[in-house]
């Protein structure tokens, strides 16, 4: 009886061995873009730092942002020491950032910057605050940041980025189509000339262009709100810019 029992518990830990995953086998499905066997393995294995903040990675990319918030939190506190910790409050941030709750981000954004000032990736930092700056029309302050990532991190991947945001000009814009013939994009121009200030701005990416619609320069949010929805109503996809 007791070979018998001895006999089951060898069967049960080598079946529970076989079902083991390791930290580099869940990072191999998260590079394939397989996030939700990534999160099963990484889930499987003991909470250490890289753990959490994978987990927390993980979830940002499943767009899960409730439960890569736990993951990062649980990381923050339990590691506080730990070189991730930082990185882990920069994803913690851009949580709220990509859900578009700007007040949360930029207080989460503005302590980053205060205790650490050196961060590796400040630039990213930088580029956010820009980017939430520039959704909400402070002009000057969007101005501020991409100005302090050009003199401080020129180098930087972020850069690409920034040609982006000041290409955009210091106003909002509504985007009501995209299309690869310039006629099409031109008659609808021409049906919305009725009563809006409307323009092509052609985009050229790969060797072939892309003919934008869009609809006035707007100084104020409240404004350009006003016009896309109206522009909505009216059956158009409208989609604010920056």
């Amino acid at each position: 009886m007791r070979l018998i029992s001895l006999a089951l518990i060898f069967i049960f830990l080598f079946i529970q061995s076989s079902w083991a995953f390791s930290l580099s086998e869940a990072q191999g499905d998260y590079v394939r873009g397989d996030y939700e066997s990534a999160i099963h393995k990484a889930r499987s294995l003991e909470e250490s730092d890289e753990v959490l903040y994978f987990l927390g990675v993980a979830y940002i990319k499943a767009a899960e942002y409730l439960q890569a918030r736990k993951y990062l939190r649980q990381l923050i506190r339990a590691f506080p020491n730990s070189y991730l910790c930082p990185q882990g409050k920069v994803k913690l941030a851009d949580t709220y950032f990509l859900q578009r709750d700007y007040d949360n981000a930029i207080e989460l954004y503005r302590a980053i910057m205060k205790e650490y000032p050196s961060l590796s990736n400040m630039p990213l930092v930088l580029l956010r605050m820009a980017q939430i700056s520039s959704r909400r029309g402070d002009w000057g302050a969007k101005k501020k940041y991409l100005s302090s990532i050009k003199a401080k991190y020129p180098q930087s991947s972020e850069m690409k980025f920034v040609k982006i945001l000041e290409s955009y000009g210091d106003f909002f814009t509504i985007q009501v189509g995209a299309f690869t013939s310039e006629v099409n994009a031109l008659a609808l121009v021409d049906n919305l000339k009725k009563k809006y200030d409307a323009y092509v701005v052609a985009d050229t990416n790969g060797g072939y262009s892309i003919h934008k619609v869009r609809v006035g320069h707007f100084k104020e949010r409240y404004e350009v709100e006003k016009v896309a929805s109206e522009l909505s109503d009216q059956g158009y996809p409208a989609c604010i810019y920056p």
